[in-house]
Formats: structure tokens, C-alpha cells, sequence
């Protein structure tokens, strides 16, 4: 897996990634690479020149119940369909946990209905009252509040993850 700072990006990278994310979401297919906004970071595997496995990584601060924390929140993680069920997601993820264990990052959260596939890999599902900036088709909408009952979280530290109302301080990944 090879971590690429976005703006390192070339357009064939951006095609590889526009390609297997809209196959693996196509009720969310987009002309971008991206859905709602440029992620910080690109991890891409490729095997043999195919891109087979892909997410995006958006650093920052959350607040949670009061508390700040660093997050790296894991966005459209994907891998290519034939490839599923092989291990390359869970190993994107241990690769990504390595590199988040080595980094100044409190925790990896993401959004997910892969309930299994997370918790096998070392994640907690959460609900949380949440706040998020809402963004669709490279508009802003305003701030939501809901629940989530599909919030994962793991810890990359000695921190805790608080009780409370989770502040995304900015759109949610």
C-alpha cells in the first residue's frame, strides 16, 4: 500500500481511483475521485498496474463530549470485487493502523455498515449524537445533527474515547 499526499495526485492515479470507487459505489458514482471533498492523504494498492484496493484519509481534530482529539477518518475504503474476502482489506487496514500508531493520531474513525469486517479488525461500532458540516455535489448545506449508529472507532494511543456529542468540525467523511 503507498501512502500519496493529494496534491501528489496525477490524473491517471485519479482515473484508477475514479473507476473502483464508482464500481464499488454506484449509488454514490461521482466524475471525481472523490465525493464531497479532496481527502488529505491517498492509500492506494496496486497489483500488477490495477489499482485492486483504495481508501482516503482526512486528518483533523474532533471534538468529542467536550474533548479534542486527532483523528484520521478512513473515507470510501474500497477494494476491487474479485479481490474481496482475500485479506487485502484487512491488511490495508493493519498497513494503516502501523502508520497511525507512528504518527501523532489519537484514533481512526470512519462511517460504515460493514459491522463484521470492522470489529474483526480491531474496531468499536458506536451511536453517537453527531454534528456534521452537510455537503452534496460540491455544495454546502449546512450543519446536521442525527444520530449514527454506524460509527467506528479505533485507538491508536493511550486515549479514551469519550461519552457525548460528537463534533466532526467539518464535513463527515
Amino acid at each position: 500500500m503507498k501512502l500519496i499526499s493529494e496534491i501528489d495526485l496525477n490524473k491517471g492515479i485519479h482515473n484508477d481511483i475514479t473507476e473502483l470507487r464508482n464500481a464499488a459505489f454506484p449509488e454514490h458514482s461521482s466524475p471525481n475521485s472523490y465525493l464531497k471533498q479532496l481527502p488529505h492523504i491517498r492509500c492506494v494498492h496496486y497489483e500488477y498496474s490495477k489499482l485492486v484496493g483504495y481508501m482516503g484519509l482526512d486528518y483533523r481534530v474532533m471534538s468529542v463530549g467536550g474533548h479534542c482529539f486527532k483523528a484520521l477518518g478512513i473515507i470510501d475504503f474500497c477494494v476491487l470485487e474479485d479481490r474481496r474476502g482475500k485479506g487485502l482489506g484487512s491488511g490495508m487496514l493493519c498497513e494503516l493502523t502501523d502508520y497511525a500508531n507512528s504518527k501523532d493520531v489519537d484514533f481512526i474513525v470512519l462511517v460504515s455498515d460493514k459491522t463484521d469486517f470492522y470489529e474483526r479488525n480491531g474496531f468499536n461500532r458506536l451511536t453517537v449524537p453527531a454534528s456534521w458540516l452537510r455537503l452534496h455535489q460540491h455544495k454546502n448545506y449546512g450543519v446536521a445533527f442525527e444520530y449514527l449508529n454506524d460509527f467506528f472507532v479505533k485507538p491508536t494511543g493511550d486515549d479514551q474515547w469519550n461519552e457525548g456529542h460528537v463534533d466532526w468540525l467539518g464535513y463527515m467523511y
